[in-house]
C-alpha cells in the first residue's frame, strides 16, 4: 500500500472519530452522567451536534416517558383517576376530593407522586375538572421533570467539560423542549385506553456510538 493511501485512510478515520463522538473529550462528560442510561443518551445527543434536533427529541421524550411511568405504579395512578373522575352519576351532596387527595399527598412515596397529587389539586382548584385536569396535571409533571433533567445534565456538562459547552447543550435542550409531545406522554402516564405508543427510540450498541455514517 503506498504512503498516499495511508493518508487518505488516516483521513477517512480520523472523520469517523469526529463524527462518533471524538475530539477533545472522547469519552464525553454524558458518559459520567449520574442518571438513567437514557438520560445519558439524551445528554449525548445534547452534546454532541452530529445528532439532530429530531433524535434529541426522541431520546427526551423516551427518558421522560421512562421516568414517569415506572415512578407511578397503576395502582396508585388509578386511584388519583378515580379520584378526580369521580362517580359517573355524581351525588349532589358528595364532598369534593380534596381531602383525599390531601391524604394521599401526605402518604405519598415518592416526589413523583407527591407532584402528580399536587398538580390534580391546582388544576382542580383553577377550575379544570374531570379529565381535563387529570390532563393537565399530569403534563404539567412531565414538564416539571424534563426541566430538572435539563438543569441536571447543564451543571454536569458545566463541570465536567466547560460553560461554553454548557451553554450550547442548554441551548439544544431548549430547543427541543417544544417539540416534546407533553400530552402524548401525559396521556400514557394515565394510562389512558387511546393513548398512542411509544415508537422505539434509535438504540446504540454504546454511549461511545454515533449516528450511522
Amino acid at each position: 500500500m503506498s504512503g498516499l493511501e495511508h493518508f487518505y485512510i488516516d483521513i477517512v478515520r480520523i472523520i469517523i472519530h469526529i463524527r462518533c463522538g471524538g475530539g477533545v473529550m472522547s469519552d464525553g462528560p454524558y458518559r459520567s452522567l449520574p442518571m438513567s442510561t437514557r438520560w445519558k443518551l439524551a445528554a449525548k445527543c445534547a452534546y454532541l451536534p452530529s445528532f439532530s434536533n429530531s433524535e434529541l427529541v426522541d431520546a427526551l421524550s423516551d427518558a421522560v416517558d421512562r421516568d414517569c411511568r415506572t415512578e407511578l405504579s397503576d395502582q396508585f395512578v388509578n386511584r388519583v383517576v378515580a379520584l378526580v373522575i369521580g362517580p359517573d352519576i355524581p351525588d349532589l351532596f358528595q364532598e369534593a376530593p380534596f381531602a383525599e387527595l390531601d391524604r394521599m399527598y401526605r402518604a405519598s412515596a415518592s416526589p413523583m407522586e407527591s407532584a402528580l397529587i399536587r398538580n390534580a389539586i391546582d388544576a382542580l382548584h383553577a377550575g379544570h375538572q374531570g379529565g381535563e385536569a387529570l390532563q393537565q396535571a399530569a403534563e404539567n409533571l412531565v414538564a416539571d421533570r424534563l426541566f430538572a433533567g435539563y438543569r441536571q445534565v447543564e451543571e454536569h456538562i458545566q463541570r465536567e467539560a466547560s460553560n461554553e459547552r454548557a451553554r450550547m447543550v442548554r441551548s439544544r435542550l431548549e430547543g427541543a423542549h417544544g417539540n416534546v409531545d407533553l400530552a402524548s406522554i401525559a396521556q400514557r402516564i394515565l394510562r389512558t385506553p387511546d393513548a398512542p405508543i411509544r415508537s422505539s427510540v434509535p438504540t446504540y450498541s454504546g454511549l461511545d456510538d454515533g449516528v450511522p455514517l
